[in-house]
């Protein structure tokens, strides 16, 4: 503030706009700042967050690949029983008391069941994102994958609930006696005092609507042995790239 000639104070009012100015600046500075390290906390909380996702992951994948493993045994089994009972239908090899437990075992529906909380919690929480990319493809092809082993799975227990298993319950009803090879069966008749039903095994290979079914029960258990090969296969990737923490 200044004197004139008449010794009244006069006012500069651009002095004080550039201090308004300044201060303002230095707000929005602040703010900035500030706004900077939240976004940056925000980032990490949910950075942090997609990791333990991940090993939620990880778990449930461990999951899958001992039950897919299972399960593939299970229809290698279900492969060559069907096989050697495809032989006899076909006449090169006789028939034999194994058919009672090929029957049996050929009437077994197969599910695997995915744990999918570690996907579902990713999503989500949109931490998808925050996901190296060649882990997302990964992560989201195996999910597809196992939409697609769902189906088909029912789509083979429909075909076992629906035509085999009764077919077989209503014409081969003699199966579940103490001659029947398969070791559940065998324990729990071996004290059944009644006389064993005449078996007429030269019937059972001559039945085509069996064998057909027998041939649907084989095609069905090589789609699923594909399916779960793939399922370990791809969920094992995952799982290395997860516990190695890259891609």
């Amino acid at each position: 503030m200044d004197k004139n000639k008449t010794d009244t104070p006069s006012y500069r009012p651009g002095r004080y706009i550039k201090y308004a100015m300044g201060e303002i600046v230095l707000v929005v500075i602040g703010i900035l700042i500030a706004l900077s390290i939240n976004n940056w906390n925000t980032e990490r909380n949910n950075l942090q967050q997609a990791k333990q996702h991940l090993s939620t992951i990880n778990l449930n994948l461990l999951d899958d690949v001992a039950q897919a493993e299972m399960l593939l045994a299970e229809t290698d089994s279900a492969m060559k029983f069907s096989s050697i009972f495809l032989d006899q239908f076909k006449t090169k090899i006789p028939p034999d008391n194994n058919i009672q437990k090929y029957l049996i075992y050929l009437m077994y529906e197969r599910n695997i069941e995915v744990n999918d909380s570690g996907i579902g919690a990713l999503l989500n929480s949109n931490g998808l994102s925050y996901i190296e990319e060649n882990l997302q493809t990964k992560i989201l092809e195996y999910y597809r994958h196992i939409e697609q082993l769902e189906s088909r799975e029912i789509n083979a227990n429909a075909e076992i609930k629906t035509m085999f298993e009764p077919y077989v319950k209503e014409n081969y009803y003699w199966i579940y006696n103490k001659t029947n090879p398969w070791p559940s069966q065998a324990n729990f008749y071996v004290d059944d005092p009644r006389p064993v039903d005449n078996i007429d095994l030269a019937s059972v290979i001559a039945d085509k609507r069996l064998e057909i079914m027998v041939n649907g029960r084989r095609y069905q258990a090589i789609r699923l042995a594909q399916f779960y090969s793939k399922t370990i296969l791809l969920a094992k990737e995952i799982i290395s790239v997860i516990e190695n923490g890259q891609s």
